[in-house]
């Protein structure tokens, strides 16, 4: 069944916010000490599932697998928890990449609505501009239509490693100073810091955008 664009940001946003809701409820339990102690006794099986997770959340949208990462600093520290994020992302966007470049068109149309679906089509990537494009859609596009690059990117003629180090670029970009910011949410210095650093970063891709897309 198609996922109409309404309907999968509603759900999208309610899974979000309910996932937000009941890990503040649950950061305020006795049992986060717990979970805590317990995630040290089995850091391999917290890793896993933390990675499988993100993978998913690429795979099929609607799972915000970068909220269970990000929750995870608590647990495991901010460098390993983005790195964890890092790789689950390289690994679910390679997947998406891959499986939209076999399947085609008819696979997008089963995932997006018919809007996102043009976006993907009446996109020209210049030549030799590939790793600056796919940075640039990957940083300034909304969730939902970055999966859909994930997964059309290989029809717009995009090589796999072109594809595979703007993913890189871009996940580092936004992902050290999310990760890190988020580490020290209520350090007032850290955040007018991060705000600055994409105040200043945004202007700049935002001006060179023109130079990759047609």
């Amino acid at each position: 069944m198609k996922i109409k664009s309404k309907k999968f940001l509603i759900l999208a946003l309610l899974i979000t916010v309910g996932t937000m809701i009941l890990y503040y409820l649950f950061s305020k339990s006795i049992y986060f000490d717990i979970f805590i102690s317990w995630s040290q006794q089995n850091l391999i099986l917290f890793v896993t599932v933390l990675f499988l997770l993100k993978i998913f959340g690429i795979v099929w949208p609607p799972l915000p697998g970068g909220l269970f990462t990000l929750a995870a600093i608590p647990f495991i520290g901010w460098l390993p928890a983005y790195l964890v994020d890092f790789v689950g992302s390289l690994v679910g966007s390679s997947i998406a990449f891959l499986v939209g470049k076999r399947y085609g068109y008819p696979l997008l149309e089963k995932l997006f609505d018919d809007s996102t679906i043009d976006k993907i089509r009446q996109l020209k990537i210049k030549p030799n501009r590939e790793i600056e494009a796919i940075t640039t859609l990957r940083i300034f596009t909304g969730s939902l239509f970055m999966e859909a690059i994930c997964y059309g990117a290989g029809l717009l003629n995009v090589r796999f490693s072109s594809f595979f180090i703007g993913s890189i670029i871009s996940h580092q970009i936004v992902g050290i100073p999310s990760f890190y910011l988020f580490s020290n949410l209520f350090n007032l210095n850290n955040l007018i810091f991060g705000i600055l650093g994409f105040v200043i970063i945004i202007p700049i891709f935002v001006k060179l955008k023109s130079r990759f897309l047609e």
